[in-house]
């Protein structure tokens, strides 16, 4: 199966490249700009793919906010011009989104998104990113459509950290941390996530699925699961979202669960503090 891996030098990318193996190719931003039609279909034309998995994004939250224009651009119009050009060649194509396209307002715990419920999102994000999916799917036939949350990875981030490697960070340098208690999600290790999507390609799927690691948390409870794992004592101090002062809402509720992998026969994702402990373990943090 040959592959073309957008947005080469992210976290998921770089875990889909070594999944995917030596029939992927990945092709950096400076590579390749998904924000020019024409230079998107030269590349695929010449490369002629089977898939072709788009993890380009502007997904700077905050930012999005101020530059709405950007954040369209890549996430929506960018996403048309890959899945358009892998169409013209007969290439399926990968779209990544976002638990930000759900609002999570007067959603309780336990109650994680399915595949079938409606999107509410609250940011510019949340909202290019569903129009990046609506667009895909019209342009594109043979198309996947993946929404995921939380992500973090072993390779370096395009922010120079994950959350796990900050709460470390700065538990070590200042002993003590203050992080959100009521946005909950399902955080995602890219590794896994990267696996199950080669099942889903294996398994010749398309449509819409929810991929991220099963059972929910929020940020302040991710953090203490990573200091416990760690074996680090810290000051944890609970704070609400809106102590933040950030730009962009948050959902309060984000957590993703996938009712479609079942009817393609494939199992959900591992717990996430299964997957935790693997990645710490996998940065040596952990032995």
């Amino acid at each position: 199966m040959k592959t073309v891996i957008i947005g080469s030098t992210g976290q998921l990318a770089q875990d889909l490249l070594k999944v995917l193996g030596p029939d992927a190719t990945g092709l950096s931003h400076q590579d390749l700009d998904v924000t020019d039609g024409v230079a998107v279909a030269h590349a695929l034309q010449a490369l002629k793919p089977d898939w072709v998995l788009n993890t380009a994004a502007f997904h700077r939250v905050d930012d999005c906010e101020v530059n709405a224009g950007l954040a369209f651009a890549v996430n929506a119009l960018g996403a048309r011009n890959v899945a358009r050009a892998a169409a013209a060649v007969a290439s399926g194509v990968v779209f990544f989104s976002t638990d930000y396209v759900f609002g999570g307002q007067g959603r309780s715990r336990g109650k994680p998104y399915r595949e079938s419920d409606l999107p509410q999102p609250l940011n510019v994000y949340g909202t290019s990113k569903l129009a990046g999916e609506q667009l895909v799917q019209q342009a594109n036939p043979r198309c996947l459509v993946v929404r995921t949350t939380g992500l973090y990875g072993t390779a370096t981030s395009r922010k120079g950290w994950t959350f796990p490697e900050l709460m470390l960070s700065k538990a070590k340098a200042e002993g003590a941390v203050k992080v959100v208690t009521d946005q909950v999600l399902s955080p995602t290790y890219t590794l896994d996530l990267a696996a199950k999507v080669k099942e889903l390609l294996q398994a010749g799927a398309t449509g819409l699925f929810h991929l991220t690691n099963s059972q929910e948390c929020s940020w302040f409870e991710f953090a203490q699961k990573v200091f416990e794992l760690a074996g680090v004592k810290v000051q944890m101090t609970p704070m609400q979202t809106e102590q933040s002062q950030r730009k962009a809402v948050r959902p309060s509720y984000s957590a993703l669960a996938s009712a479609h992998l079942p009817e393609v026969g494939l199992r959900p994702m591992r717990p996430w503090p299964e997957a935790l402990h693997d990645y710490l373990k996998a940065k040596g943090i952990i032995c």
